[in-house]
């Protein structure tokens, strides 16, 4: 008995402490929660998207191409170092007897040297010792190149500027995807609430039928007409309810936020006039475009890339400087004895000229020329489409403006509309399939509503990206 009692009470405990740790777990994630404005989110964005992290990185590989091409117009200078063991020396041969040039005979016996008899082999004497020791400095400096090393520097400079209106130009993109991405948060958030006004529309709808049935004033049919009503209403709002889950991922992916993180957004879809120019948004959009200026400093980088290639075949003067020091010590001790060390420099003035390149330079600058006349047809196609994309922005906000309006009214009228249908109904005045029109109208008025503030919200942001100012 105790066994069993012990049982039966372990089990119960057991499954307390279970529930007692996911109500903690669930409170603890609710207050983990992070709550997102439209401006935090595009700070975020800022700096944690990996699209301007690509373009920061593109921008920082620029940086450095415009050092190593002005290292290159500075002198260089490098140190070496070598051994060298000569396994047979050379040596020079001579019949002179070496008496008659003053050479001691001692001497002679240390080379392993005779006085020559007549009709004897020649004289040789070695040249140098069997270890070498030898070690220096170089310093090199180019005089004159042909405008290659000038015209390389400003070629990395305007690409660094290119590379920096590419970066902008992403900041811009993303900032209309996170404006994109999070108004669609909160247009989800109005179709749930939507969704869930309308199951509760329905649920008292479904009521009011079975209290008519109760009181014989209706029929079955309506009853069931309602009951299908609120299933169909209820489909439509688990739908609403999966598509604001993953709206919010979408933004959180957006903004490197991990997936398994709960947010909320904080924001309202609103309707703020504005006063629109095409004119005036067109030449706006031309002047302060990052893309056009970026193909701009392509265009620039592209001129000095031919004057690159001009210079190819063109004659080119460096000065080189040596100094050396060299040891033929017998043994590898004595090198560091200074005594043993020779030391010698010279200058040398070295001037190329080419004469003859199997016409590759005549190649490279066809090449170049039309790598610049591409970036120029693309400047021209590039204009065509930032004024194609700011017209169909601006008719898009004078669009989604109209559609709002409209909406606003349909939306006033409907909610009336389904007050006096409500009303009716009660009094059996009109069918349950008429209340259930005018509930879907309804519904459908609001979800139109609430997709025309979306759509004018978004259709400004695209007029700000398109024009890359900030709409009055």
């Amino acid at each position: 008995m105790y066994k069993c009692f012990g049982k039966h009470f372990i089990i119960p405990v057991t499954t307390a402490i279970f529930m007692v740790y996911m109500i903690c777990s669930a409170v603890a994630q609710e207050g983990n929660t992070s709550t997102l404005t439209l401006e935090g989110s595009i700070d975020a964005a800022m700096e944690n998207n990996l699209s301007i992290k690509t373009a920061e990185e593109k921008v920082e590989t620029a940086r450095h191409k415009v050092k190593e091409a002005l290292g290159a117009m500075f002198p260089s200078l490098s140190a070496n170092a070598s051994y060298t063991y000569f396994g047979k020396l050379p040596t020079m041969a001579f019949d002179l007897d070496p008496s008659a040039l003053g050479i001691p005979p001692e001497m002679l016996e240390m080379m392993g040297q005779g006085a020559a008899q007549e009709g004897s082999e020649p004289n040789e004497i070695p040249m140098g010792e069997e270890d070498t020791y030898s070690t220096g400095l170089t310093l090199q400096q180019p005089l004159f190149m042909w405008g290659k090393l000038i015209n390389n520097y400003k070629q990395t400079k305007y690409s660094l500027e290119a590379a920096e209106y590419e970066l902008e130009a992403t900041k811009d993109q993303v900032i209309l995807d996170v404006i994109t991405s999070f108004y669609g948060v909160l247009l989800t958030e109005h179709m749930v609430d939507t969704a869930e006004m309308a199951v509760k529309q329905v649920e008292a709808h479904l009521k009011t039928a079975q209290d008519l049935v109760d009181a014989g004033m209706a029929t079955n049919f309506d009853l069931l007409r309602a009951k299908v009503q609120l299933a169909n209403t209820k489909s439509g709002l688990i739908k609403a309810r999966n598509g604001l889950n993953l709206s919010k991922d979408g933004l959180k992916n957006m903004l490197g936020i991990n997936l398994n993180e709960p947010i909320e957004v904080e924001g309202q879809l609103v309707y703020v006039p504005l006063k629109l120019d095409l004119p005036q948004h067109l030449a706006k959009a031309m002047e302060n475009r990052p893309e056009i200026k970026q193909l701009e400093m392509q265009a620039n980088a592209g001129e000095k890339f031919v004057s690159l290639a001009k210079a190819t075949n063109r004659p080119n003067l460096v000065a080189v400087g040596n100094y050396n020091w060299e040891s033929n010590a017998d043994t590898p001790g004595d090198i560091f004895d200074g005594d043993e060390w020779k030391n010698s420099w010279n200058i040398t003035l070295s001037l190329n000229f080419p004469i003859f390149d199997g016409f590759s330079a005549r190649a490279k600058v066809k090449q170049a020329e039309s790598g610049l006349r591409q970036i120029q047809l693309g400047m021209e196609q590039l204009k065509d489409g930032i004024g194609l994309e700011v017209r169909a922005a601006y008719f898009g906000v004078m669009e989604a403006e109209e559609l709002l309006k409209a909406q606003e009214e349909t939306v006033q009228q409907a909610e009336e509309s389904l007050r006096i249908a409500n009303l009716q109904y009660k009094n059996g005045i009109i069918t349950s399939v008429e209340l259930m029109d005018t509930e879907l109208a309804f519904t459908q008025a609001q979800t139109n509503r609430f997709n025309a503030l979306h759509d004018y919200a978004i259709a400004v942001a695209k007029l700000e990206k398109a024009t890359a100012s900030e709409l009055d």
